[in-house]
């Protein structure tokens, strides 16, 4: 029975280790086409490693880099997005990504946000639900030696210090944890999108006979409120709503 346990364990292993392996070939001869200008066969050879669900950050900066070289800016501004979606911290994207929206005819005016609000988004996107997760589990671990120290701490004031540290830890750990679980919403519901047709009519309904509200471009993003059959009810950055034809958009 151990016998057979283990290998299958070996296969499995042997089987990661195969896959991983091909995944790397791939990305290899991908740069390697994008190094000798040849950006068509590098975009292929990417979306054949995300056709096998190995969704990565590099692997879309580095996509968005290939539609950037060959002008297809609104697809670079969505791969980039999805890019820093992955890894939100990551420099050369968010670098790359304004430069491709500058390359964009719509000039949207953001709604001013409270300082607090700013912030609180600032510092929740810093980093991704991986690591906020990683790092609750480290404060609880703060936490819990805390209260190891608290019940053999031999004075009344090494009790109170334990105890205070403890409970900031905890209180610490929670809120990580909540940051974790806001992240973790972002990665999966994705409730954002770009505009991939060069111009869209914005309306008032989702019907095609819907009033005209107005005019947006390819590569403008845009927030996903819902969905109705074939059209997306979306919000821009001004505030400014309407529907779209889910042909019109893609979902970062």
């Amino acid at each position: 029975m151990m016998k057979k346990v283990y290998i299958i364990l070996v296969l499995l292993l042997s089987g990661i280790v195969a896959f991983a392996t091909d995944t790397k070939a791939l990305e290899d001869e991908a740069t390697k086409m994008y190094q000798e200008g040849n950006y068509q066969k590098a975009i292929d050879l990417y979306n054949e490693i995300l056709a096998d669900d190995m969704e990565s950050a590099s692997v879309y900066y580095n996509l968005g880099n290939c539609y950037y070289k060959l002008g297809e800016i609104a697809l670079s501004i969505l791969n980039y997005e999805r890019a820093l979606l992955l890894k939100p911290g990551d420099k050369d994207a968010k670098y790359n990504l304004k430069l491709a929206q500058q390359a964009t005819v719509d000039n949207i005016k953001v709604l001013p946000e409270l300082f607090l609000v700013r912030w609180y988004n600032a510092f929740v996107t810093a980093f991704t639900a991986d690591l906020w997760a990683y790092i609750s589990v480290a404060l609880f671990i703060g936490f819990l030696i805390m209260a190891a120290l608290f019940f053999y701490a031999t004075s009344v004031s090494l009790k109170k210090s334990w105890f205070t540290v403890g409970v900031i830890l905890l209180l610490m750990s929670i809120m990580t944890i909540f940051f974790a679980s806001k992240q973790y919403h972002r990665m999966t519901n994705r409730d954002s999108g770009i505009i991939m047709t060069p111009s869209v009519v914005v309306r008032g309904a989702p019907d095609s006979s819907g009033t005209e509200l107005f005019v947006v471009h390819e590569g403008l993003k845009v927030q996903v409120l819902g969905s109705l059959g074939e059209w997306y009810n979306v919000r821009l950055a001004d505030g400014n709503e309407g529907w779209v034809t889910k042909a019109d958009l893609e979902k970062i």
